[in-house]
């Protein structure tokens, strides 16, 4: 792409259609592979349901977590579990296996699996005939609908190729759910800038920025001498990946923490926030559709 020319993703009918070409043209060799491992993967998270199913106690605490979450922290959880099987599906994405996102600690992992478990059990029209004073047998509900799905035909003759698609289901859904936010700070009657919404640097991002030595330049953040300096807790000096550009770390950490874009050339870190995040990757995930390689992963 020639420089100055604008950035331009071309538009595909919809999410899962975009997904698809992404994943043909990034890794269509790859595609047996990929397929043994998100079979893999499907098989644990498979495995991680029935074992919280099949122990009442522990199936009882990861709901009474969920319970006691807000709205917003749920809207999080299920973002970020979405976020994972979209990198899971298009390593491209995260080509080193480094993203946050990829490694969920098993405490969030179990409720994210619970909570995507529940979303797709329920059913608004049954939920309706039902008595308000009679609060959702989850636990029932959540054992019918696994069985049910374990003996149907595709459940039982379930082959890796068969993985594909509910990964391709859940990382489509990533588009719906980043348009949750405009709508969201619409409802709240903000009328801040994109920019101010990005959220900070992933905290894993921001600790693997690699140390290095300042060569006397300015930094562009808070104008002073980038001198060699001991440590990032004494005035180092840090490079931003995947651009190499310079600052000091207790400029880069202020910086970090409000935005996650270098404030030389815009090049964007992983967010901390998993609607951030889903923005930065759907920008990508269209780059990779439209078959434009010359900008990495991350259309500005």
């Amino acid at each position: 792409m020639e420089p100055g020319h604008a950035r331009r993703c071309i538009p595909i009918a919809s999410s899962s259609e975009t997904i698809m070409a992404a994943l043909l043209l990034s890794s269509t060799s790859r595609l047996p592979s990929l397929a043994r491992a998100l079979a893999a993967d499907a098989s644990r998270l498979r495995c991680r349901l029935a074992f919280l199913l099949l122990s009442p106690p522990r199936f009882s605490l990861a709901l009474a977590r969920l319970r006691a979450m807000p709205l917003q922290s749920k809207a999080e959880l299920l973002g970020r579990f979405l976020i994972r099987s979209l990198l899971l599906l298009l390593p491209a994405l995260s080509p080193d296996g480094s993203h946050p996102l990829l490694h969920i600690p098993a405490a969030h992992l179990d409720a994210a699996i619970l909570l995507l478990a529940m979303c797709d059990s329920y059913s608004p029209t049954s939920a309706s005939s039902s008595s308000f004073a009679c609060p959702v047998d989850w636990y029932a509900l959540l054992v019918d609908d696994t069985v049910r799905s374990a003996l149907s035909i595709s459940g039982l003759g379930s082959t890796p190729w068969a993985s594909l698609s509910p990964y391709v289901d859940a990382a489509a859904k990533c588009r719906r759910f980043a348009d949750v936010v405009p709508e969201e700070r619409a409802a709240a009657g903000g009328g801040r800038k994109d920019s101010e919404w990005s959220g900070g640097a992933s905290y894993e991002a921001v600790l693997a920025m690699p140390h290095t030595s300042g060569d006397g330049a300015p930094c562009v953040i808070c104008r002073e001498e980038m001198s060699p300096g001991p440590g990032r807790h004494s005035g180092g000096v840090c490079a931003l990946r995947p651009c190499g550009h310079r600052f000091h770390w207790h400029c880069a950490l202020r910086w970090l923490s409000r935005r996650n874009t270098c404030p030389c050339c815009r090049a964007e870190l992983p967010a901390e926030n998993s609607r951030a995040e889903t923005r930065r990757l759907w920008q990508a995930v269209e780059s990779m559709a439209a078959g434009d390689d010359s900008a990495g992963y991350a259309c500005a």
